[in-house]
């Protein structure tokens, strides 16, 4: 039911109460009703107060009929307030993980922005290379509109040969060798643009022929000086731009050589990086997976994830990098299903010694905390779990067999149930009972 029904509910009962406890109450003190000896006003006010409560109370036993899990909540507060407890503990060991892969996750960011400043760098050497390529392109372009208007200024120069000629017309049986050589070096200048200096002299021999235009040739010849000079200086541009140009492309490759040793080194870098746990429901599988690697991998700087092969819950995954492929983290899951392994209390290994100081009481713990780790993964419970003993149990058990001499028994006891999808609870303690192998002499029961 929505809340705007339940308190439609709620006034509909509330007016219903003060309607049939009026009516009541209206009804008893007509008939002067007299209960315990009271007066009849007082009567029917007590009769109303009743009515009310009773209508009051089978509302409230219609709203347990009717809405089921609100009687379910209410009678199962106890149970609800346990599984709080119990869920705010699992929260609290949480934390701590979150906490420890929250550090994990800093000291790889820090590798990440060292290779993006990296990549940030070649990125802007590219950019500038490429910026500077195009103000070359622009510069070629630029010089060769300039040789295009140098060539339509000598075809000006050719027009005003051409009108001279057709002024000496008279001169046409003379000058006809001549012109036809003077086509000929026009037909060739038109063809081959850099053949300027046979241009030239072509033109000096027709200054033999053509006395007559002598002064209109060296008109020419200057032009044509100017215009070769001219040209001259374009080509040796060009050239230097040439020059520059293969100094970037030369630049630009030992760029990319850069970006392959980036790419390798990121490659290299994802083999085995750490992307942490990823606990699966019964009806989860590499979907759910991949959803996490992809979250996971986004907060490092790759662009994307690929999952390499799958698993389907109920268990745990852990995540690890397989490789680096086009900006793409290949991530491989290592998957270990849900099993419950030992009850609270169990005792996972024991040893039985005689304490003569610290230093063999710590050999003792370290060797008891091995036998422990290799059952943890011998049970199927994932390396990141298997830890046992940190340097808080160590130090733990060292206090237990501090002030304590002759032989004792120590063992690791499950402090709570062990499963293979969470972190093992464990803690040295000491036990009571017959000794052990190591030391064949009677013990007493620790208390």
């Amino acid at each position: 039911m929505t809340f705007w029904a339940l308190l439609f509910l709620v006034l509909f009962l509330s007016a219903l109460v003060a309607y049939l406890g009026d009516k009541v109450a209206k009804w008893a003190g007509k008939r002067h009703y007299r209960l315990f000896g009271l007066r009849p006003r007082q009567t029917a006010t007590l009769v109303a107060v009743f009515t009310g409560v009773g209508i009051a109370l089978l509302s409230y036993l219609g709203f347990l009929l009717v809405f089921r899990d609100a009687r379910e909540v209410i009678l199962q507060a106890e149970a609800i307030r346990a599984e709080r407890d119990r869920l705010k503990e699992q929260r609290a060991a949480l934390e701590a993980e979150a906490a420890r892969a929250l550090a994990e996750v800093n000291a790889l960011r820090g590798e990440r922005g060292a290779l993006l400043q990296a990549l940030e760098r070649v990125e802007g050497l590219r950019e500038a290379a490429s910026r500077e390529l195009a103000a070359l392109r622009e510069e070629v372009a630029r010089l060769e509109a300039r040789g295009k208007a140098l060539e339509e200024a000598l075809r000006a120069r050719e027009a005003e040969v051409r009108a001279k000629e057709e002024a000496l017309r008279a001169l046409e049986a003379r000058l006809r060798e001549a012109e036809a050589e003077l086509a000929q070096a026009r037909k060739e200048r038109e063809a081959l643009l850099g053949e300027r200096e046979r241009l030239e002299a072509d033109l000096v021999a027709l200054q033999g022929r053509v006395l007559d235009l002598r002064r209109s040739r060296e008109v020419l010849e200057e032009e044509a000086s100017r215009l070769r000079e001219a040209l001259a200086r374009v080509r040796q541009e060009l050239a230097e731009e040439e020059r520059r140009v293969q100094g970037l492309l030369v630049q630009a490759r030992v760029l990319e050589g850069q970006k392959g040793q980036l790419a390798e080194g990121l490659a290299r870098l994802s083999q085995g990086l750490y992307l942490g746990e990823v606990r699966l429901g019964p009806e989860e599988g590499p979907v759910a997976l991949e959803e996490a690697a992809r979250r996971r991998a986004l907060l490092l700087g790759f662009k994307g994830v690929r999952l390499l092969g799958g698993a389907k819950g109920p268990g745990l995954a852990v995540l690890e990098g397989a490789g680096y492929e086009d900006g793409v983290l290949l991530v491989r899951a290592r998957f270990y299903p849900e099993k419950r392994l030992w009850p609270a209390g169990e005792v996972l290994a024991s040893a039985t010694f005689l304490n003569t100081g610290e230093p063999r009481a710590r050999a003792v713990l370290l060797e008891v905390g091995e036998r422990v780790r290799k059952r943890l993964l011998e049970e199927g419970v994932p390396p990141e779990y298997a830890r046992f003993p940190t340097e808080t149990d160590l130090a733990q058990g060292l206090l237990l067999l501090r002030g304590r001499s002759g032989v004792v028994r120590v063992g690791v006891v499950a402090l709570r149930e062990v499963w293979t999808v969470e972190p093992p609870l464990l803690a040295f303690r000491l036990l009571g009972g017959p000794p052990g192998p190591e030391v064949p002499v009677p013990t007493r029961e620790v208390r």
